[in-house]
């Protein structure tokens, strides 16, 4: 030790905060010592009139002081092991700790410098004659202290370090590495009992390891602190898949699928991979986006301007949505839709984006060719995403008709993907037109009988593929019989949401279908495609009719197509379609104008006042006294 030939002059400790102070006398005859050195740090320290207690009385600095700091969070798992005569003894730890200097005296050096300096300008007042001027003094009471304050004050540093200052300290006598006082103390590491009984060493060495150290579960573990920005691959590699695609997303925002595979630990198949990176993620240009709710989770506000983490989420899904339509965005457009602070706007920006002059933010990385051709159905389910985000952003943001007609306009992003070309403006409505206009004469002249082929349009005007129909009757198209398949799963899910809700629009049809293609695997007959038309018809194969009904004055709703199934096969279908038929005439009612129709018309009612519920909260909401037909208002 390089301590062990200087004499220790004091010592003590703090038992509960393991904190000890070692105090060593130095060599002030030594050559390697300074002594002007040493007389100007004790001037500093003590100052020329030394009164009350000093820290160098010899006017020397002649000791130094070492203070512990801790070398681990946790000694749990640490021992001391001695070997003696072939046997191992080991003594557990309950701490460890590390002596290093302590620089105490140079804090102490500048508060009498500025005490000295103090007192003189308070000598240098009190010799002016001027007797000083009577100034009012404000007296305050002191508030109660509210629970919130208090658990403030009690979590605040300053208030800690006064706790650690009020454990007392405990004087030690130290006793050298040689002395014979010392040697009988380390006796003490070696086992001092006889009387148990050895069994024969079967166990083989890592299982041997294994008993000595288990592997502790992960939330047990405290891992190191480490900047925010900062992923350790190590932790990584101990993380299940699907946390280990969250932590890899939320730290690097945008991520190329090959890239993502190959920091992934373990031997996990691509299809296990983009199951778990679409719960966190979302397809921007062939690159995979953290999702605004993994980086602005609920409650939570901006730590820039500190609004709420929905406005924030709302704000970035716009720009990643402009980002899937354009290779750049101009941050003044940006604002004026978000009404984002433009620091919160700069974030995100930078998060996704890096600035190009005279172009504005273009996104981060080139467009991914290969993974769009290798995983085609995934492309398809995230192009559905994306047309259900936007019809809730141009709600939220109250997007005009020229905002639509832009969205319209766009290409598709699997049709984009393939030539890794962008165009906007004129240039891409011209080039949709000429590939609608090819297709449509290609189809014609394989079939001269067929009509002109219509193409089939999301709700939110995005060209998906055309639809070829055999013939054209007054009823409307005919299915191809290759879609029978499609057809048939849209009637099994429309029936089952029927039969949820009763009552259901169009556009909360097309919300649920997306939300179920969220959790279905790649290829999934639902992903190759469904249309407005195909649900509409689908509601009406399996029963259901299109309401005429009253709608609110005062309450925008753009989807108007409302189906309903009164018939469930229960006693409740003849309140429903009595329901049904009183909204033709008014879009609300209360609860006894509804007891009284059923009366008049059925001359009975509801059994009981939990069947009564039921039979409204399917087909109905309340807002306030009143009862609206589902769809007809929004959900708050």
């Amino acid at each position: 030790m390089p301590y062990d030939d200087f004499e220790v002059t004091n010592a003590r400790i703090k038992p509960k905060q393991q904190k000890i102070e070692m105090e060593f006398s130095l060599d002030t005859r030594s050559p390697n010592y300074a002594k002007s050195k040493g007389e100007q740090i004790a001037l500093n320290v003590d100052g020329m009139n030394k009164t009350g207690d000093t820290v160098y009385s010899s006017n020397l600095m002649d000791k130094q002081l070492l203070t512990s700091s801790h070398t681990a969070s946790s000694v749990s798992r640490y021992s001391v092991g001695l070997l003696k005569d072939g046997e191992l003894h080991l003594t557990p730890l309950h701490g460890i700790v590390q002596l290093r200097p302590s620089f105490k005296y140079l804090d102490k050096a500048d508060v009498r410098v500025k005490q000295e300096k103090a007192a003189a300008d308070t000598e240098g007042e009190s010799s002016q004659d001027e007797e000083e001027e009577a100034k009012p003094v404000t007296v305050k009471f002191a508030r109660p202290e509210t629970d919130q304050a208090k658990a403030k004050r009690l979590a605040s540093w300053q208030y800690l370090e006064q706790k650690r200052s009020e454990e007392a300290w405990v004087e030690l006598n130290v006793n050298h590495i040689k002395d014979q006082t010392s040697e009988s103390e380390r006796n003490f590491l070696y086992s001092q009992g006889n009387d148990f009984e050895v069994t024969e060493f079967s166990t083989n060495p890592r299982d041997y390891l294994t008993m000595l150290m288990p592997e502790e579960e992960l939330s047990d573990i405290k891992m190191p602190q480490m900047p925010s920005n900062v992923l350790s691959m190590t932790q990584l590699k101990s993380f299940p898949l699907a946390d280990q695609v969250k932590q890899l997303m939320a730290s690097a925002k945008v991520m190329g699928f090959s890239q993502l595979q190959t920091l992934i630990s373990g031997n996990a198949d691509a299809l296990s991979v983009l199951r778990a990176l679409q719960q966190v993620a979302v397809l921007v240009q062939g690159s995979w986006v953290v999702k605004s709710e993994v980086l602005y989770p609920k409650d939570t506000v901006s730590a820039n301007s500190g609004i709420s983490a929905d406005i924030l989420c709302r704000g970035r899904d716009y720009i990643m949505w402009r980002f899937t339509q354009s290779r750049c965005v101009i941050r003044k457009e940006v604002a004026l839709i978000t009404k984002l602070p433009s620091e919160d706007i700069k974030e995100i920006l930078e998060q996704m984006s890096r600035i190009q002059v005279s172009k504005g933010w273009q996104f981060l990385r080139e467009f991914d060719t290969g993974f769009v051709k290798q995983f085609p159905e995934v492309v398809q389910r995230q192009n559905m995403l994306w047309d259900a985000k936007y019809q809730q952003l141009s709600k939220s943001f109250k997007l005009g008709k020229t905002d639509l007609d832009k969205k319209g306009k766009s290409k598709d992003a699997a049709q984009g993907a393939a030539n890794s070309e962008f165009v906007c403006g004129k240039e891409r409505v011209k080039q949709a037109k000429v590939k609608a206009k090819t297709k449509a004469e290609q189809l014609s002249s394989v079939n001269t009988e067929a009509t002109p082929v219509p193409m089939e349009t999301t709700t939110s005007g995005l060209i998906t593929q055309p639809l070829t129909f055999n013939h054209v009757t007054n009823n409307g198209p005919q299915v191809d019989p290759n879609n029978q398949q499609l057809r048939t799963e849209v009637q099994k899910f429309v029936l089952e949401k029927l039969l949820q809700q009763c009552i259901i629009s169009i556009s909360e049809m097309r919300r649920l279908l997306v939300s179920k293609l969220a959790g279905c695997p790649p290829g999934h007959i639902l992903a190759s495609g469904v249309s407005d038309t195909l649900l509409e018809q689908s509601a009406v194969d399996v029963g259901a009719q299109a309401l005429n009904i009253a709608w609110p004055t005062n309450v925008q709703v753009e989807d108007k197509r409302i189906f309903a199934l009164a018939t469930h096969g229960d006693d409740f279908d003849k309140y429903r379609k009595v329901m049904m038929e009183m909204y033709q005439y008014n879009f609300k009612y209360r609860r006894n104008q509804f007891t009284e129709k059923f009366q008049e018309i059925l001359g009975t009612e509801p059994a009981s006042k939990s069947e009564f519920d039921k039979i409204l909260k399917t087909c109905c909401v309340t807002k306030g006294a009143y009862w609206y037909l589902r769809g007809t208002v929004p959900i708050s």
